[in-house]
């Protein structure tokens, strides 16, 4: 072979390597968006699931636990931007004193709540005992909704 060949032999086949790179990064590419679509229709069927426990269809054991999770995260959220709130206000009004020139309040030491555990149960007594403590739901958002609230707190619909 002469050198021009062998820089043709060369060539092409970086070319077809470069060709073949190309044909994976787009397969690759192909595979991501259906792993994004695999996503959405999971987000989709937790939607319908979570839309028939708001109205208080009886779903399965292992989905009603899930939905507790949830509406225990749910009211986790709660707290924690009632606490952002509080802690918001308290900072305005310590500003709103050194505008005026006063002294801010001493703020009381917070102390933490602690949890106490339960003894342990059966599985039986754990998912009686779960559907008795299990709170109401909106009808319109799927929020929830405590005893004796009249309005959904996330929508503001009329709890039913």
């Amino acid at each position: 072979m002469d050198f021009f060949e062998k820089i043709g032999e060369v060539a092409k086949n970086l070319t077809d390597k470069a060709g073949d790179s190309l044909e994976i990064n787009r397969l690759n590419g192909e595979i991501s968006i259906e792993k994004g679509n695999i996503q959405c229709y999971q987000r989709e069927l937790g939607e319908y699931y979570w839309a028939k426990f708001a109205i208080g269809e009886k779903l399965d054991d292992e989905a009603m636990l899930i939905c507790d999770k949830i509406v225990v995260s749910q009211d986790r959220m709660r707290v924690l931007d009632l606490e952002i709130e509080r802690i918001k206000t308290e900072r305005e009004l310590i500003l709103e004193e050194r505008m005026k020139g006063k002294e801010p309040p001493v703020q009381a030491e917070q102390t933490e709540t602690k949890v106490e555990e339960e003894p342990a149960l059966d599985k039986d007594e754990t998912l009686k005992k779960e559907e008795e403590k299990r709170p109401l739901f909106c009808a319109n958002c799927g929020g929830g909704i405590k005893d004796g609230q009249r309005f959904c707190i996330f929508c503001g619909a009329e709890a039913k």
